[in-house]
């Protein structure tokens, strides 16, 4: 005789979407000289004296309380730049994940909880391009029955309408239309089995 089943089976594998590896990496690398250069001028300013000396060859320029200023700045945003690039590389944050509840999507800042869209809430999903700064950015486009479900202002995306929202997806690990795929399948999926409750 079989033991009893314990628990159900999941229904299917969980998607998870996080930012693309590459992207991250390549944003830490870029916050490096920014705090070398600020360290660089708030203690030993061998750098910014060699730059200076050979720039100004005949009448060196001397720092100022302003380029101090610059300095911690650059150190305080170069750090933090770096500290959150190395914090995803090791422990990324999902940007989007399904489960048999619904689709989980990080809309309300990155410290925040994940926004919940329960599945019979889904009323279209879709990929596409947006205008944004004169550039087309890929985004996920989701549209809810219920607009209380979205933020008024989400993180990284944009409202169209009270029920539309689309999530800039250019640095995800995944392309928004294989993205709309798997969460499209999970819907049926979860449709099949577990029909709304009256």
């Amino acid at each position: 005789m079989a033991p009893p089943r314990t628990s159900p089976e999941p229904l299917f594998e969980p998607l998870v979407v996080h930012r693309s590896t590459l992207k991250t990496w390549l944003a830490s690398l870029a916050a490096i000289p920014a705090v070398v250069v600020g360290v660089d001028v708030l203690w030993h300013q061998r750098i910014i004296g060699w730059v200076s000396d050979f720039v100004f060859d005949s009448d060196p320029q001397s720092l100022d309380m302003r380029d101090t200023i610059w300095a911690w700045a650059l150190v305080v945003v170069g750090g933090v730049v770096l500290a959150w690039g190395l914090k995803e590389l090791f422990f990324p944050a999902p940007l989007l994940v399904t489960t048999e509840e619904g689709l989980h999507v990080r809309m309300n800042g990155p410290f925040r909880p994940m926004t919940v869209l329960p599945w019979f809430s889904l009323y279209d999903i879709d990929a596409g391009t947006l205008e944004d700064d004169e550039e087309d950015v890929e985004v996920l486009i989701i549209e809810v029955k219920e607009p209380d479900l979205l933020p008024d202002n989400p993180w990284s995306g944009r409202r169209f309408d009270e029920r539309t929202v689309a999530l800039f997806a250019t640095d995800w690990d995944r392309r928004p239309d294989d993205v709309v795929k798997t969460i499209v399948d999970h819907a049926i999926t979860v449709a099949r089995h577990r029909p709304p409750q009256p």
